[in-house]
């Protein structure tokens, strides 16, 4: 199952993954007139409710400056269920 999970007051962040972080698979960021930053989960996880705090770590570090996303969650929708 895929999650998408739109970040409100997103922060990129050059940490170590902590143990409650979430998987990040995919971790997209819309610059345009409407700023939005997204991350999305396969991970079986619960993702908090909107509003409530989240962190993500990538699955896989790759050298971009950040390991970890965090934010509060704006809204969420279920990928899986609109294919």
């Amino acid at each position: 199952m895929t999650t998408r999970v739109y970040l409100a007051a997103a922060m990129f962040r050059e940490e170590p993954m902590q143990p409650r972080d979430l998987p990040a698979e995919r971790v997209f960021v819309n610059a345009s007139d409407v700023k939005e930053v997204w991350v999305e989960t396969e991970s079986d996880d619960q993702v908090p409710d909107i509003g409530r705090a989240v962190a993500f770590a990538l699955v896989n570090p790759i050298e971009i400056g950040f390991r970890r996303i965090t934010g509060t969650v704006e809204r969420k929708i279920d990928k899986t269920r609109q294919n």
